[in-house]
C-alpha cells in the first residue's frame, strides 16, 4: 500500500506561523500603545482591534503571501485566524498600560482637586 506524499514541510508551516505570530504581537503592541494613547475605552478599544487585525491580516495575505496563502499553510484561513486571539492580550496590555500612563495623570489630578475642596469646605 502506498502512502501519499505530503505537499508541506512540518519545518517551514512551523516557521511560517511564528512569523504570523510575531507580526501579531508586534502590531498588536503598537496599535494597544496608540489605543491607549489616544484614550479609548470599552467597546471603541475592542472594535479598533478587531479593526487593526483585521488590516494586519490584509497586510500579511497581500505583503507576505502574494494572495496565495495555500502556498505557505495548510489552510487558507490560517492568515486570517491565526494569532488573533493571542494578539488580543498584548493589546490589552499595552492598551491599559498607555492610557494609564497618558491619561491617569487626569484622573490623579481631579482627586487631589476633590481632596483640596473638600479640606477647604471642611475648615469654613
Amino acid at each position: 500500500m502506498a502512502t501519499q506524499a505530503s505537499l508541506y514541510v512540518p519545518e517551514n508551516i512551523v516557521h511560517n506561523v511564528k512569523t504570523i505570530t510575531f507580526i501579531r504581537s508586534s502590531m498588536s503592541a503598537i496599535t494597544g500603545s496608540a489605543a491607549g494613547i489616544l484614550g479609548l475605552t470599552g467597546y471603541f478599544g475592542f472594535i479598533f482591534y478587531g479593526i487593526t487585525a483585521l488590516f494586519t491580516s490584509f497586510l500579511i495575505w497581500t505583503l507576505k503571501t502574494q494572495t496565495k496563502p495555500g502556498i505557505y499553510f495548510r489552510s487558507r484561513t490560517d492568515v486570517w485566524t491565526e494569532g488573533v486571539f493571542g494578539g488580543l492580550f498584548s493589546y490589552v496590555l499595552f492598551w491599559t498600560l498607555l492610557y494609564g500612563i497618558v491619561h491617569g495623570a487626569y484622573f490623579i489630578n481631579l482627586v487631589e482637586s476633590i481632596i483640596i475642596f473638600a479640606l477647604i469646605d471642611n475648615s469654613l
